[in-house]
């Protein structure tokens, strides 16, 4: 290659490499959108996408009113909880001389979670056993006096694992075949060790 041949070729490659959306968005040139958990008023180069607070984050991205990315486009379209977190108090608009607020979301107590949420409610929104647990009681709703109460889980067996959601109770929990034969190996090759030492 000769040396204008490099210099074109790196001026173009510069020019597109200008021309992308900023970073945390994606799209094409024109209509660039920041990535789901992220807001901001400009996706493309030159613009920013804020992260949502934790625990929080966005519808999908849209460039539409009410969307994480467009003119408006304020903390408030933080509006959605991230899986494993359950929703205190909703998202807000600005009015009236008040900032715009982000959803607020809490953690689910350990062992618990759910797929995200959307609307405010209490810890009964974290409704299934994460991973490795399994359930024995049901999630409770606040209601006529009864307080919220999350679903409550305890750990598989040993040696015994679980998708999340998956485990109703300890039968459910599956024999972690991998951990059994590493176990075995490792029995084995201890009592080979000792038999030929």
């Amino acid at each position: 290659m000769n040396k204008q041949t490099i210099i074109i070729a790196f001026i173009v490659f510069a020019a597109y490499a200008n021309a992308q959306c900023t970073s945390n968005a994606q799209g094409n040139i024109g209509s660039c959108m920041c990535n789901q958990g992220y807001y901001g008023t400009n996706a493309e180069n030159g613009g920013s996408c804020n992260q949502c607070p934790d625990g929080t984050s966005t519808a999908a991205p849209s460039l539409s009113t009410g969307g994480n990315t467009n003119a408006s486009a304020d903390l408030s379209v933080c509006n959605q909880c991230q899986a494993n977190y359950y929703m205190t108090a909703a998202a807000a608009a600005a009015s009236n001389g008040n900032d715009a607020s982000a959803a607020q979301c809490s953690n689910c107590p350990t062992g618990t979670g759910n797929s995200g949420v959307s609307s405010q409610g209490d810890v009964s929104q974290c409704n299934i056993c994460q991973a490795n647990y399994y359930q024995t009681a049901a999630a409770v709703a606040a209601s006529n006096g009864v307080t919220a109460a999350a679903v409550t889980c305890q750990n598989c067996p040993s040696g015994s694992t679980s998708a999340a959601g998956a485990a109703q109770q300890a039968s459910d929990c599956l024999s972690n075949q991998t951990t059994n034969s590493n176990i075995l190996l490792a029995s084995l090759s201890i009592l080979m060790l000792a038999v030929f030492a």
